[in-house]
């Protein structure tokens, strides 16, 4: 199978079994279809952990540092200001735009922190957050370690 131009292995549960199982609600949230799982290659599985890994370096972190802030800036300004695309055409119209926006998320800011309204925060998966109530899971051995030899990111 291909995905994104990218293969990648396409796994489906077998409704029978997927359906019996004592932890579906945990992996997921379809009310008749089995669980899928889309498993990278392993040159490409391999290599984003790689990546992963590198990313845990404090030369990676000192770097990541220097750009953090910007990205959250510019996160803001695509979601709640419609940055992506310009309204006018003609670079000063465009410039102005471009002020008055980030005004507007100054503005926002300011007012969010005079307000004391708390920053959002970092979302995660479906799967990283399974994998992490699994993991505490059987830390307080609930149920037996099904996944142990899966590889999970």
């Amino acid at each position: 199978m291909v995905d994104d131009g990218k293969p990648v292995i396409y796994v489906e549960f077998r409704q029978r079994d997927c359906l019996g199982c004592p932890v579906r609600s945990q992996c997921t949230r379809a009310k008749t279809n089995p669980r899928g799982l889309t498993i990278q290659v392993q040159s490409d599985y391999q290599a984003l952990q790689k990546a992963r890994e590198r990313q845990k370096t404090e030369q990676f972190q000192k770097q990541y540092a220097l750009r953090s802030g910007i990205e959250g800036t510019i996160s803001q300004g695509i979601r709640a200001f419609e940055m992506r695309d310009c309204r006018y055409i003609g670079l000063a119209k465009t410039h102005l735009q471009h002020i008055l926006t980030a005004a507007a998320i100054n503005l926002g800011r300011i007012f969010a922190w005079l307000e004391e309204i708390p920053r959002a925060k970092t979302r995660s998966s479906h799967l990283a957050r399974l994998k992490d109530r699994s993991a505490a899971e059987r830390e307080s051995h609930r149920f037996p370690d099904f996944g142990s030899n899966l590889l999970l990111p």
